[in-house]
């Protein structure tokens, strides 16, 4: 066992005192920004497992009530399933959902704030001359932009036919969900095309020099 350290005076005391007590709150700080980061970690991963259970959950049900009707349906003429097949039904709205929400989370992930700073750090790579005056390869965001707005489009009108189909509804909220996402992913877009081309590279630069652009600040739709 090792021997305790003897101070030979009382100010050599009360320093060993003060730094003891400094390692123990630096290493309670620690430990509670690590718990904290499990935590909210732990409450992404929860509410991305909920909103795709409801989902699936939603799609079941909805698939259900569609064989139901189908079979009541069965002596129903030609001309009326025509008409009805130029629409959506539920099952398809929510497996439109479904498969957007999928694709998007491969292409974007959960953060949309990273997906956003990797088009930045794309684009910054596309400036061949370190100068202000240049401006980089803008078709790589507005490429970016196209990716995401199209599904957003399909989203919002499958989101539309829900309404129709079962009004504010725990399948709404499903489809609102990805909504929100990919608008929130456009608009960081938006942000970085709209400083590029009208504020050019100087004015990119300062704006994430002071951490002012969309995806900086966390900002959600």
């Amino acid at each position: 066992m090792a021997r305790p350290l003897i101070h030979k005076t009382s100010q050599a005391k009360i320093v060993a005192a003060r730094e003891k007590r400094a390692r123990y709150y630096a290493k309670d700080i620690i430990l509670k920004r690590r718990r904290e980061l499990r935590s909210s970690r732990s409450k992404e991963a929860c509410a991305e497992a909920t909103q795709s259970k409801e989902i699936c959950k939603a799609l079941a049900k909805a698939l259900r009530v569609s064989d139901t009707d189908s079979e009541s349906d069965d002596e129903s003429d030609d001309s009326s399933d025509e008409n009805e097949n130029k629409l959506y039904d539920l099952p398809e709205c929510l497996l439109v959902i479904k498969n957007i929400k999928d694709d998007m989370l491969k292409m974007i992930g959960n953060d949309p704030c990273a997906f956003a700073q990797g088009i930045l750090q794309v684009y910054v790579q596309s400036l061949t001359v370190d100068d202000c005056s240049t401006s980089g390869d803008i078709s790589i965001i507005e490429s970016a932009m196209a990716k995401v707005q199209k599904p957003l489009d399909d989203t919002i009108h499958a989101q539309d036919q829900i309404l129709n189909f079962c009004g504010i509804s725990p399948e709404w909220h499903a489809a609102d969900s990805v909504v929100r996402f990919l608008k929130t992913v456009l608009a960081y877009l938006e942000d970085l095309l709209c400083l590029a081309v009208y504020e050019g590279v100087c004015g990119l630069t300062e704006a994430h020099a002071l951490g002012e652009l969309m995806y900086q600040k966390g900002v959600r739709i």
